[in-house]
């Protein structure tokens, strides 16, 4: 086990940390498309979407749209969808001919003839989860190539977007000392910044902080101390066409601190652990408050209301890997002697698009990202309508797309004006 984390530096790194991949590559094709359950026509989302026999990737968005880029070389290949509880699915790219895929996934059940025991100790099945991570996730270091995504929200509104490709270099799991390292490529942001918005709330942290959701590699953001949580197991699922425990977690009555509650999903032959879904206990609103709030201005409440965090690996030749997370966090803000609250949502996503572990190096002390910055501050306003050109991105929901095409015009007005 590693050395611990406070519970309030935890979650005030779970607040604000997502990543989403990106890649570029000459002489591209596009597969772009939406997903959806084969029964009830909902769309899908984060479902891994992956070139087969590649490490290129991306998930679908909260609306279960898509886009992949790859090398036209690549186009004999199959494209393949992996969901939690559903079937895989795998669709030569030779036979697409379509522009946008509408693709349905069915729900996979577990057979009368794969049921297998359930543990009569979850809490000492979980302590052989943690025990497993070293032989269970790569130890190789690897470079990566991510896309970070982070906004705020004011209601309905946009306060900010920003957006990133990253180089990372992802230590080995096997070593629990060595940490990962981030590398700005590219990024921007939104031009429609208000500034009274953003005294009152900003995202501390960026990439490198996110990298710290890889519950795996840093199972003490969650699990300092076990006996806190109550741990059961109640369903076995499919996930990648394999058989899953879904282990609960709920932080146990008459703690003094905020802790979280949730479910991993666990291979059952391996015991890797291939996601989670977990959020913040907000039953004790004041404590949950300090817990995320790092600081804040004379005369504001802030209270927390929901928090949702989601980590996602993929496995590849018997080893796992990480391969997107999501938080999302809404919070009340009451002003000094203001009648209304005003509510603010933030979101921090990432999603790991390529990787390689062949001529892996430490990225340069000075030209890596720290984890205490804002950084909004470290990336440009809007303004090239194709930024992004052939990197793999998380396709934005229809709203953040037409936020961010909008403040593209704004800034384009204000600079020809200029």
């Amino acid at each position: 086990m590693k050395k611990s984390i406070s519970t309030k530096t935890a979650a005030v790194i779970l607040i604000i940390s997502i990543f989403t991949v990106i890649s570029g590559y000459a002489q591209t094709k596009q597969i772009s498309g939406k997903i959806i359950d084969a029964t009830t026509k909902k769309p899908l989302p984060f479902v891994s979407v992956i070139i087969s026999g590649t490490n290129i990737g991306t998930v679908t968005n909260t609306q279960g749209e898509f886009k992949i880029n790859f090398n036209d070389s690549l186009k004999h290949r199959n494209l393949q969808l992996r969901y939690i509880g559903y079937k895989n699915k795998n669709i030569p790219i030779d036979d697409i001919k379509e522009n946008y895929l509408k693709i349905k996934l069915n729900p996979s059940s577990v057979k009368i003839d794969e049921i297998v025991v359930r543990p009569d100790n979850p809490k000492e099945l979980f302590r052989k989860v943690l025990n497993k991570i070293p032989e269970n996730y790569t130890e190789k270091p690897n470079k990566e190539i991510g896309f970070y995504r982070e906004y705020i929200k004011k209601r309905k509104k946009y306060v900010s977007i920003s957006e990133a490709a990253v180089e990372i270099y992802k230590a080995p799991y096997n070593k629990p000392y060595a940490y990962d390292m981030v590398k700005l490529y590219k990024g921007h942001k939104s031009a429609n910044v208000k500034s009274q918005d953003t005294v009152i709330l900003k995202l501390k942290g960026g990439p490198k902080t996110a990298l710290l959701l890889d519950i795996a590699k840093n199972p003490d953001i969650l699990f300092g101390d076990l006996d806190q949580y109550d741990f059961s197991v109640n369903n076995v699922i499919n996930i990648n066409d394999k058989l899953n425990y879904v282990i609960e977690f709920k932080q146990k009555p008459g703690s003094d601190i905020a802790l979280y509650n949730g479910k991993i999903y666990v291979n059952v032959k391996n015991l890797a652990v291939t996601g989670a879904k977990f959020s913040l206990n907000l039953e004790n609103k004041t404590e949950a408050s300090r817990v995320f709030v790092r600081k804040k201005s004379p005369g504001i409440t802030v209270t927390p209301e929901k928090t949702d965090y989601i980590v996602s690996y993929i496995e590849n030749n018997g080893k796992y890997y990480f391969y997107h997370a999501r938080g999302e966090i809404s919070f009340k803000v009451k002003r000094k002697r203001k009648p209304f609250k005003s509510v603010y949502t933030v979101m921090t996503e990432i999603a790991i698009t390529d990787r390689t572990d062949k001529n892996v190096k430490k990225i340069p002390r000075n030209e890596q990202l720290k984890g205490n910055i804002i950084f909004e501050e470290k990336v440009y306003p809007f303004a090239d309508p194709d930024f992004w050109g052939s990197y793999n991105i998380i396709k934005p929901e229809e709203s953040i797309e037409k936020a961010i095409k909008k403040y593209g015009v704004k800034l384009q007005i204000k600079d020809n004006a200029e």
